[in-house]
């Protein structure tokens, strides 16, 4: 027995050193819009399928996407229409996982007259400066509204000093950092549920990094679709772990701000007229918004489906 208890404890460190690094980067600070990776990780689900994932959260001198270009990340999450956009622009990334079929987008002004897009017509509306505001220029592209854009870093700041005439939010940020601020009585134009409703986050490696490493990257794409099932069914323990992740990146918010927020994106990752997601970027969908984005001169050139096709489908 003594002999087989040493056999085992010689084979454990041959087990770690076989568990695959993969460095994961969101595409914005620690929050529940990133939920089900933080829940694979902490339930053991990378883990368990071989992988040792470390999640590395992105700063202003690097974003999601200059890490994934330079290698220092090897998965990111991307808005479906800035990975378009950036392989329209020659860099190959593959769509391994879609977590969002609709936009949370929200143009949001305290001036109730603005009630449609057609009422934007020559007004300062903030805008992220980070980027992620391209789908709102859509609207002032087809109507010829003339918005004067102003841009801002993550904060309501500009919004509550009345410095613009409305501003951009996404409805589980900074629609809820604004309804937190006391701000009720506001006017909300969604792009929900309009002709730019486009499926928005998801997940994505380049082309090189799929192809070496197929196995290991679907089997991070399970772990986290288990990770995000699993919060949806366990949302009160999910924001739990959520705000440990807050805590260690130092973001100042709470577990009522966190479950809005959650509570929020998990609406957005089911297909229109079900309460479950698929996790599935539909290739109607992907074809629409390309056709759009490339009318409006917002990608380069077309995006084929195929081209960004990958992941366990």
């Amino acid at each position: 027995m003594r002999l087989f208890i040493r056999f085992l404890l010689l084979l454990l460190p041959l087990q770690l050193s076989a568990q695959t690094r993969i460095v994961f980067t969101p595409q914005w600070t620690a929050q529940s819009q990133f939920a089900g990776y933080y829940v694979a990780l902490e339930k053991g689900f990378y883990k368990s399928v071989g992988l040792d994932v470390e999640i590395v959260h992105p700063s202003v001198s690097s974003p999601a996407v200059n890490r994934i270009k330079n290698g220092t990340s090897d998965i990111v999450t991307m808005q479906l229409l800035n990975a378009m956009s950036e392989v329209s622009n020659g860099l190959e990334l593959v769509n391994l996982m879609q977590t969002s079929q609709h936009s949370g987008l929200q143009v949001i002004s305290k001036d109730k007259s603005i009630r449609t897009f057609e009422d934007l017509r020559g007004k300062r509306v903030g805008i992220w400066k980070a980027g992620f505001g391209e789908l709102a220029k859509m609207p002032d592209y087809d109507l010829n509204l003339g918005i004067e854009w102003v841009p801002f870093i993550q904060n309501i700041n500009l919004f509550i000093s009345g410095a613009i005439d409305a501003t951009l939010a996404m409805s589980y940020s900074e629609a809820l950092k604004i309804k937190a601020a006391g701000f009720d009585d506001v006017s909300v134009i969604p792009f929900t549920g309009t002709v730019y409703d486009f499926p928005d986050d998801g997940l994505y490696t380049t082309r090189s990094y799929y192809e070496k490493n197929r196995k290991n990257v679907d089997a991070f794409v399970e772990a986290s679709r288990r990770g995000w099932e699993w919060a949806r069914e366990n949302v009160d323990e999910t924001v739990r772990i959520v705000l440990k992740y807050t805590t260690k990146e130092n973001i100042a918010t709470n577990y009522v701000m966190q479950k809005w927020m959650l509570e929020d994106v998990l609406k957005l990752q089911c297909p229109l007229g079900s309460d479950y997601p698929t996790f599935r970027l539909e290739k109607k969908d992907f074809r629409r918004l390309d056709s759009v984005a490339l009318e409006k001169g917002i990608i380069s050139r077309s995006v084929r489906y195929e081209e960004m096709k990958g992941g366990v489908r």
